[in-house]
């Protein structure tokens, strides 16, 4: 188990994954309110058009991070990971568009079994779903009936990474922010936000056993029982909050000796 905390006033970071094409800097730009032909905005296409992880500034030390979609021939599971920097972030938004994958399941147990943070899972591309389904079915197509269709489908498919009770589903079009889930998604981020940004956050993070096995410490500091002992404790304390304890009262007797 590793610690990351975050202390006040550090850059707050959201992280918008899934597949390559979900939409997702097309999502990006929706939420900056910004179109794709500005100079500064993510770029979209109809191939693979973001490589790396690229940040964008959505207010005074909040980022929104576009980062290149998994499973492509250039990025395969085995290094995602470590490409985006995962601990950095503090928000994920996992998209899906279409039918689920078993790429959508592993992004959300990732997120899930490894980290503490707040998780957006949404559906993106409900345009052409109703699209199709009306040119399918003329004679009984209903615009409701058939976002219910969607939304349960999507709740039978991450019932099994998600208790019912802790799972936030959207159903969006990400270039239109004022149709179906849009606007309940935008105001649920700005409220998360605003708890957390600027809130002490202590976080366990369970290590990857791959990065373990390479990063292995050396046989000295393994046989050294003081050092165990030392990092028992550390992890002991972490986990009742004490580290975010000891380093506020740090800076405090330091703010009054100067």
């Amino acid at each position: 188990m590793s610690v990351k905390y975050r202390p006040p006033n550090a850059p707050y970071h959201i992280a918008i994954l899934g597949r390559s094409g979900v939409g997702k800097s097309s999502l990006c730009n929706s939420i900056l309110g910004i179109s794709s032909e500005q100079t500064d905005s993510a770029p979209v296409g109809v191939i693979e058009t973001t490589l790396i992880p690229t940040s964008y500034k959505l207010m005074d030390n909040v980022f929104i991070w576009d980062v290149p979609g998994v499973a492509t021939p250039s990025i395969t599971k085995n290094d995602y990971c470590k490409l985006i920097d995962i601990n950095r972030y503090d928000m994920f938004l996992i998209l899906s568009r279409g039918r689920f994958t078993e790429i959508d399941l592993w992004l959300s147990d990732i997120v899930r079994d490894r980290f503490n943070k707040t998780l957006f899972f949404v559906r993106t591309g409900i345009d052409e779903e109703l699209r199709n389904h009306r040119r399918d079915y003329p004679g009984n197509f209903n615009v409701i009936n058939v976002l219910d269709l969607i939304r349960n489908n999507c709740f039978r498919n991450l019932e099994t990474s998600f208790s019912m009770t802790n799972l936030t589903l959207y159903l969006i079009n990400t270039k239109d922010k004022t149709k179906y889930d849009f606007p309940q998604l935008i105001d649920d981020i700005m409220k998360h936000i605003n708890q957390e940004r600027d809130t002490r956050v202590l976080t366990l993070i369970k290590d990857d056993p791959e990065e373990q096995q390479q990063q292995q410490p050396a046989p000295s500091l393994l046989s050294n029982p003081a050092l165990q002992t030392a990092t028992t404790i550390v992890t002991k304390w972490a986990r009742f909050g004490l580290v975010s304890y000891l380093y506020d009262r740090y800076y405090t007797e330091k703010d009054k000796t100067e």
